[in-house]
């Protein structure tokens, strides 16, 4: 079975400069634009079936993709993104900086993110994601059993959990372009890495 893991086009937190996460942004006109002009590219691969994050950015992002395709789409909870911002998500960066300085000079808050293993006041256990991400993609592909070819659309975090634990790269992504995708084969439970596209690991 081949699978497409794609990530969400561009956002509202994106242009606004505030924290995503778990805050539910829609995605801009421009951001909408973009998936229009590459649903074309994938139109012929053959997708029997799109699984999305219930976030906005990626349903939508997955309807656009799906419109002339019409093949079955399926939310799946656990996709969405890792809340690594907590108590800061959905708000204007430099306005976090604000609110948030006293939280922010605690030692245990100047460093936070998936890779360092530590989120921001009221996020998420990172080991907790990890493990609800395979548990989501043990289920996608378990359901999937009857198709060639499906869809996985989804966030970075969720795209760094599979790469660091499911794939296992030992890169670290530093970079996913608006509706980077990864193309895999599965077969007798094992994945394999077909092409890379649209994301930048590091050196």
């Amino acid at each position: 079975m081949k699978i497409y893991l794609i990530r969400h086009s561009e956002s509202i937190d994106d242009i606004e400069d505030c924290y995503g996460g778990i805050a539910d942004f829609d995605l801009t006109e421009n951001g909408k634009n973009k998936v229009k002009d590459y649903k074309s590219k994938i139109e012929n691969y053959g997708i029997q079936k799109f699984y999305t994050s219930p976030y906005k950015r990626a349903y939508q992002t997955a309807q656009i993709l799906n419109e002339n395709i019409n093949a079955e789409l399926e939310i799946v909870e656990n996709i969405r993104e890792l809340n690594q911002y907590g108590i800061m998500s959905g708000v204007n960066k430099e306005r976090a900086k604000e609110i948030f300085s006293y939280v922010l000079k605690k030692e245990e808050y100047k460093n936070f993110g998936y890779y360092t293993g530590n989120t921001f006041l009221g996020g998420e256990d990172i080991k907790e994601f990890d493990d609800r991400i395979k548990n989501a993609i043990n289920y996608i592909v378990k359901s999937s059993k009857d198709f060639n070819c499906i869809a996985i659309v989804t966030h970075g975090g969720v795209y760094r959990s599979i790469f660091k634990n499911i794939l296992n790269i030992d890169k670290k992504i530093v970079g996913i372009e608006d509706l980077g995708t990864t193309v895999l084969e599965y077969n007798n439970n094992q994945f394999t890495v077909i092409n890379i596209n649209g994301v930048e690991l590091e050196k």
